[in-house]
C-alpha cells in the first residue's frame, strides 16, 4: 500500500518507497521520483540502487537529492531544476517521512515564487506536512 500524499496537482511526498512502489507511481501517472534520503540513512531502507534502477525500468527520471539538515541553496535549485523540467506533470519526492522533501519542495516554489507564502504552508498542511516553522525562511526566499 502506498503513502503518496498529494500537495499539489503535480507535486506529491511520500514517506520512504520500496521499489515495486516505483511500479505504482508510473501507472499513476508520475513524470519523475526525488529521492531526498541519503544512502543507508538507516538499516531498514531499500538501497538506492534497487529503486534507480526500478525508475530506469519504468522510465522514469530519478534524481537523487539527499538533504540531512535544512535544505541548502543548491539542493534548492537542484529540486526546482526537476520541478520545471516536469511542469504541469506529477513528480513524486520522498524521504523518511515526507516532511524534507516537501519542505524543500516548498523552498523551491518561494524561490520561484510559483506560490504565495500562506498558500504554500496551506498545500503543505493539507498534505500532513506543518512546515509553519519554516515561515521566515519561506518569506525570505520568496522576497529574493
Amino acid at each position: 500500500m502506498h503513502n503518496f500524499r498529494k500537495i499539489t496537482d503535480h507535486f506529491y511526498a511520500a514517506p520512504q518507497i520500496e521499489p515495486d512502489e516505483i511500479d505504482i507511481a508510473a501507472s499513476e501517472g508520475f513524470a519523475a521520483i526525488i529521492m531526498n534520503r541519503p544512502d543507508g540513512e538507516t538499516p531498514d531502507q531499500p538501497a538506492t540502487a534497487l529503486i534507480k534502477d526500478r525508475a530506469d525500468a519504468n522510465q522514469l527520471p530519478f534524481v537523487h537529492i539527499p538533504i540531512t539538515a535544512p535544505p541548502q541553496m543548491s539542493d534548492v535549485k537542484a529540486t526546482l531544476e526537476v520541478l520545471k523540467a516536469h511542469e504541469g506533470q506529477k513528480v513524486l519526492a520522498f524521504c523518511r517521512s515526507g516532511t524534507r522533501s516537501t519542505t524543500l519542495w516548498a523552498y523551491a516554489v518561494a524561490l520561484d515564487k510559483a506560490m504565495p507564502v500562506n498558500d504554500i504552508l496551506t498545500a503543505a498542511m493539507n498534505g500532513g506536512y506543518d512546515l509553519s516553522p519554516h515561515r521566515p525562511a519561506l518569506e525570505a526566499l520568496f522576497a529574493l
